[in-house]
Formats: structure tokens, sequence, C-alpha cells
């Protein structure tokens, strides 16, 4: 049986940003131009509609309610679902176009030009992938926490003294039991990704097959991952506190009691004028981590799929 070493997978994404620093680069502007421009697109379409309900609640006096303000923001609420719906597919193509660079980087190092970043038909079946895996996960953990649910509600109403001390007992456990059968069944179907893009097609529940007898050995790799990305962002956020901290003279307009209120009730141009670079350093630090982490969650994924095909 074909196996995968776990600790060179789950650091093999280190490899790739040590390998490509300049694909880094390109994957961070690809964020940039793919996900936040966008988003800063339909800030500013829908942005101060938001902005004059934000002004209103911090006017709003302590204890009186306007009758309006409720019906103006389900309004403006309504008026997002459908951007919302189209920048969550939208987003889905940009990260399946960053998952492929990663991917590429990985399984085709020789296809290094453009930081390996291509739109093609791969890029799109994985789309549909993200798409298809984000569905079936929301109306899985839908239907089961349906099923926890009644099954507390019934436990809860058999009768007894310790009908409520049972129930949660049974919530508990059912929910324990439930989390563990979805982390297990995501770690079998976790090849699909790299198997979708190595093959050009789509695959899910083939990744059932690839990884039947190695689902420790990705558990052990998710769980190694998941740690290098909590101590990256534990890291990045107190070196980020740091700064702040040491650049607390400027931020002078925000202290003093009322002083934050005022700040973010001042007309969005102003708040821009103002923070402009406060937001565009932020931006790029956080587009080159952001990347970096791609590259770091996606490429052990590709490592484990390159060393349990290698060998069929």
């Amino acid at each position: 049986m074909a196996r995968f070493a776990v600790g060179e997978a789950a650091t093999s994404g280190f490899g790739v940003v040590v390998r490509h620093p300049l694909a880094v680069g390109g994957w961070a502007l690809a964020l940039v131009v793919g996900l936040i421009v966008p988003a800063i697109v339909g800030l500013f379409w829908l942005g101060p509609e938001f902005a004059r309900l934000i002004q209103m609640a911090l006017t709003q006096k302590t204890g009186a309610t306007d009758p309006g303000m409720f019906e103006d923001f389900m309004r403006a609420q309504s008026s997002m679902t459908a951007l919302n719906i189209l920048y969550w597919l939208w987003s889905s193509f940009v990260r399946a176009v960053l998952c492929g660079a990663v991917f590429r980087a990985v399984l085709m190092p020789e296809a290094s030009a453009w930081a390996f970043l291509r739109i093609s038909g791969r890029e799109l079946w994985m789309t549909l992938l993200f798409v298809v895996e984000q569905v079936l996960a929301m109306i899985v953990i839908f239907i089961i926490a349906l099923l926890i649910v009644v099954l507390i509600a019934v436990v809860a109403v058999s009768g007894g003294e310790q009908a409520k001390t049972t129930a949660i007992i049974v919530g508990c456990s059912a929910t324990a039991i439930a989390a563990g059968v979805l982390i297990w069944v995501a770690l079998r179907l976790s090849l699909a990704a790299p198997m979708t893009f190595a093959d050009a097609q789509f695959r899910l529940f083939e990744s059932w097959t690839l990884t039947r007898g190695q689902g420790w050995r990705l558990l052990g790799m998710a769980l190694l991952v998941v740690i290098f990305i909590l101590l990256m962002e534990v890291l990045v956020g107190a070196a980020a506190f740091g700064v702040l901290v040491a650049a607390g003279g400027s931020l002078e307009a925000i202290r003093g009691p009322g002083a934050l209120e005022a700040f973010i009730s001042r007309p969005p141009i102003t708040l821009l004028t103002a923070l402009w670079p406060w937001l565009l350093g932020l931006g790029a630090l956080s587009a080159v981590f952001s990347a970096v982490l791609q590259a770091v969650f996606w490429a052990p994924w590709a490592a484990a799929h390159k060393a349990l095909t290698a060998e069929a």
C-alpha cells in the first residue's frame, strides 16, 4: 500500500514558499485583484446606505427607537443578497485559481510561468468542486443539527427528574460523535481537489478510494497544518499589535470618551483620507500573509496525492 510521510507533507507548503518567493508575491497580487478589489467595489456600491444606518444607530438616543430604521436595514440587507451569491461564486473561482497555482507548484514545478497561475479547465473543475462541497456540507450539517435537536427534544420530554441532565448528556455526546464522523468523512474526501486538478476532471467520491487506509495519516497531517497556521496567525497578530502600540501617537483621533463614535460617523471619503496609509500597508501585508497561508494549507494535500499516486 502506498503511503506518504506525514511530516514531509505537512511542511511542504513552507518549501513552496522558500523555493518560489516571487510566486507568493504573485499570489498576493492575485488575492488583491481577485477578492479585495471586488469587495471594495461592492462596499462603494452599497456602503453609503450602510454608513447612513450606522450613523443613525450611533446618534440614536438611549431608549429611543426609530421605527423606520429596521425596515431600512432589512431593505439594505435584501439588496445585498444577489451580490453575496455572486461574490460567493466568484470567490470560489478565485480560490480555485490560487489553489491550482499551489498544486501546480507541487505537482508541476516546471510550469512556473506567471507564478503558476492559470485559468484553464482544471481551475473551472475545481471551482465546481468547491461549490458542490460547500453546498453538500451545508445540507449535511443542517440535517445532522436538526436530528440532534429532535433527539434532545425527545429525551427532554420523556419525563423523569433527570430528563434535562440526560438531554444535555445525549446532546453533547451526539454532537461529539457527529463532529468526529464529519471530520473523518472530510479527511477521506480531502484529496478530491488535487485529484480534480491532476485529472482535469470532476473528482469527489473517488478520493474515498485513494485515501483508504490513510485516515490517521491524513488526520495527523491536518492537525500539523492547523497548528502551523495558528502559530503563524498568533505571531503575525502579535507583531501587528506591537506596531499599533508603537504607532499609538498617530491614533489620537480615536482616543477619549465618544471619540471613536465621532471618528466612525465621519463621511466615508474623510475616513479613507485619514486611514488610507494604514489601510494600504495593512492590505499589502495581509495579502502577502494570506498568500503564504494558501501555500501552507493547500500544498500538503497535493504532496499527499503525489505520494499516494506515485506507485499507482
